[in-house]
């Protein structure tokens, strides 16, 4: 196995967890993943600016000519509208240029192998594990082996038995008797494997282009719109 170089981007938090984050990161010729270079910000605004990240630890590592990456790996959601759009908008500007190859990775993807390994360590006494971030106000976005959905704090149900809690809004929820996890976001790491396990087929395919669960805020006038200019 040769060495392989994974840029990856990560725009989605949202609410008080909002930030950008852009890593190099570095499989050596035995399938350890380590990361070589590491920005990251905090703020609602961050995530807009994370073409500056990703040039700064591009730089960082030195892979900004020869040792160009191989892979450009983006978290699409869920998360942050504005997040979303810029970061995977950033990643696919990056792998165009640099002739690699662009993989989308969903925030429970990424954590899906942690997540799962510690419901094992229960030994069946938790029913399984749910992600839980931050959304638009009075919703969070909640994913599982399943999928992901947007749910509203105030009409929530918890789901029947225990279960493994993860995520930044992991409190937000009344679940009964959870076991929560430490970690709210995904590694870059465990990102980049993801990313690598689809990119070889060990996962189905995903574009990547923001997850947008929740429905626009936007929403047509109530006299409709205006006739178009003649």
């Amino acid at each position: 196995m040769t060495q392989q170089r994974i840029l990856v981007l990560d725009g989605s938090p949202a609410g008080d967890a909002a930030c950008g984050l852009a890593a190099c990161v570095a499989r050596d010729g035995a399938g350890r993943l380590s990361v070589v270079a590491l920005c990251q910000q905090a703020g609602r605004s961050a995530a807009e600016g994370i073409s500056l990240l990703a040039e700064q630890a591009l730089a960082q590592a030195g892979w900004t000519h020869v040792s160009r990456p191989d892979c450009v790996a983006v978290v699409v959601g869920p998360g942050s509208f504005t997040g979303l759009r810029a970061s995977c908008a950033v990643a696919a500007g990056y792998a165009l240029g640099a002739g690699a190859a662009l993989i989308g990775v969903t925030r429970g993807e990424a954590m899906a192998p942690m997540l799962a390994a510690a419901v094992t360590a229960h030994g069946g006494a938790l029913r399984g594990w749910q992600l839980v971030t931050a959304a638009r106000r009075g919703r969070v976005f909640v994913e599982g082996v399943e999928g992901v959905q947007a749910v509203s704090i105030a009409d929530w149900h918890p789901p029947e038995g225990q279960w493994l809690i993860a995520g930044d809004a992991a409190q937000s929820l009344p679940y009964v008797t959870p076991v929560m996890v430490s970690q709210t976001q995904p590694t870059p790491e465990e990102i980049a494997a993801v990313a690598l396990l689809r990119l070889s087929g060990g996962l189905p395919a995903r574009e990547a282009l923001p997850l947008y669960v929740d429905p626009p805020e936007a929403s047509l006038p109530a006299d409709g719109l205006r006739p178009a200019p003649v």
